[in-house]
């Protein structure tokens, strides 16, 4: 039988702030690399809406109540959230110098959607968890990542 995970709505919100400033390593060092320039425009328009949602995350975090008690998630959906944290490539910006050092623009852009497609889902996973109040900016924010994969997907093509 599983254990069951608990992870607070503060937590939540911590780990999606680290993903967007992941995000944003990422972007920037792509951007920074690449010699497409539709690859280097796409990546840094990437990076600056990383950095909108990191603010956004940021500031529900400074308005969650202090008792929000941690949610215990049973079972498969336990085994699910730790899967799906366990796997997050999250690089630091040394990492991602390094990590997009020898990709091409399509390698990056293959990255960039995997990693859109990742923060989705977590986001899906998220939004059980966040306050009431948090629920509507949660959900804009995986519209403009649903954007995010359709961009990439767009640039994947052109690029091909």
């Amino acid at each position: 039988m599983a254990q069951a995970a608990m992870f607070s709505a503060s937590q939540m919100i911590d780990i999606a702030i680290q993903t967007e400033q992941a995000g944003r390593s990422f972007y920037e060092a792509a951007a920074q690399h690449s010699d497409e320039p539709q690859v280097k425009s796409l990546c840094q328009w990437l990076a600056d809406e990383e950095l909108t949602h990191e603010q956004t995350f940021r500031h529900m975090g400074q308005n969650l109540l202090p008792e929000i008690e941690p949610k215990e998630w049973p079972g498969e959906r336990a085994e699910f959230i730790d899967a799906l944290l366990g796997s997050r490539f999250m690089p630091s910006p040394d990492q991602a110098q390094a990590l997009v050092k020898d990709m091409s623009g399509q390698d990056i852009l293959d990255f960039a959607l995997n990693f859109e497609k990742d923060t989705i889902i977590f986001f899906y996973e998220m939004r059980d968890i966040v306050p009431a109040s948090g629920v509507d900016k949660v959900n804009q924010i995986i519209a403009e990542e649903k954007a995010h994969v359709s961009r990439i997907t767009k640039a994947k093509a052109a690029l091909a």
